[in-house]
């Protein structure tokens, strides 16, 4: 049965819970990630941290240098490394999250995403769809609305 070990990324980039606003969102950056596990040097699952919590931070030079540990979300969702799909499913339903961090022996492992989940099952469809090939040529003109507002008479003077 497949499970999050086998749909995970295992090349995780995390943080530390010192790196500074500035440095965490510098990574995000340059990783082109909105969000990232905090842990400590054992590889422990701290906390994760998003864009949103720190973009209010960056604008002050004094908050941009303050240790993201203070910031990050502590009450993170994560998954065993042998959790069903069908599980990560209900996970991501009912947390409505983007990423799950995968966690083995209380150290992280892992991140399985949304899209991973998707891919995988959309990959073991039965039937599949067929590819429907569409070109800008085989698509219907578009439809224009007119949405000139026009009041109507109330008979009020």
């Amino acid at each position: 049965m497949v499970a999050a070990k086998d749909l995970m990324n295992p090349d995780v980039i995390a943080v530390d819970p010192d790196d500074t606003v500035w440095e965490v969102l510098a990574t995000m950056l340059t990783h082109d990630v909105s969000g990232l596990p905090v842990v400590n040097m054992p590889g422990q699952l701290l906390g994760f941290v998003t864009e949103f919590d720190l973009i209010d931070l960056v604008q002050s030079a004094q908050t941009a240098q303050h240790p993201v540990f203070h910031y990050m979300t502590r009450e993170v969702h994560s998954v065993d490394a042998d959790t069903t799909v069908d599980e990560l499913a209900e996970q991501f339903r009912t947390l409505s999250v983007r990423r799950l961090p995968v966690v083995h022996e209380n150290r992280l492992v892992g991140i399985v995403s949304f899209p991973d989940l998707i891919e995988h099952l959309m990959s073991t469809m039965q039937p599949r769809p067929q590819k429907l090939h569409v070109s800008r040529h085989t698509l219907p003109a578009p439809r224009v609305l007119d949405l000139t507002y026009t009041p109507h008479n109330s008979g009020h003077a």
